[in-house]
């Protein structure tokens, strides 16, 4: 399978690959503790945990068959992050994770990008099926993920920062985004 993500242009938004130089902004996205808030890591103290965690995260991502993921960027900045995290062979399927600067929040665009993730994952990357997740007090990201196309699918209890909570799963699967029933 070919794990080199293709470029995407969104109006003024490119999803690319993200890549070393990213970093400070990656910092400057994850150090925001309400943006991180949901997240099971965070908020990055220095610039150096963003560095590590992209050296060691995503750039080793294709060892584990796994595209790098996306840096949602505007005007050369990045903003933000889309990306396949965690695959499941067994069932060809792939869970989506992402992240936005919270300047960029209420603007639509990581509907417009998890669309285009979506796109990516049943076009290129040949998944079956896409699963994207958020804890049950996430309204934001439970908006963004039904604007999408996905449906409930399941809940589960995940640890967040040392807490357990409910985390809730929608699906879209390649029938469904192809138009059939």
């Amino acid at each position: 399978m070919n794990l080199k993500l293709p470029t995407i242009k969104i109006g003024k938004v490119i999803l690319r690959e993200i890549s070393e130089a990213d970093y400070i902004d990656y910092y400057i996205i994850g150090s925001d503790a309400e943006t991180t808030k949901y997240l099971n890591w965070g908020p990055f103290v220095n610039p150096q945990e963003a560095l590590w965690v992209i050296r060691e995260i995503f750039l080793k991502r294709p060892l584990d068959n796994l595209p790098i993921g996306y840096a949602i960027t505007y005007n050369d900045e990045m903003i933000g992050i889309i990306d396949f995290h965690t695959y499941f062979p067994k069932e060809n399927t792939c869970e989506i994770g992402y992240i936005l600067n919270r300047r960029f929040w209420n603007k639509g665009i990581m509907s417009k990008c998890l669309r285009k993730i979506t796109e990516v994952g049943f076009n290129y990357l040949n998944y079956d099926k896409l699963l994207v997740g958020h804890t049950i007090d996430n309204e934001a990201s439970k908006h963004v993920i039904l604007n999408s196309g996905y449906h409930y699918e399941y809940e589960r209890l995940v640890n967040i920062k040392n807490q357990d909570k409910i985390a809730l799963y929608y699906a879209q699967y390649r029938y469904e985004f192809l138009g059939g029933v």
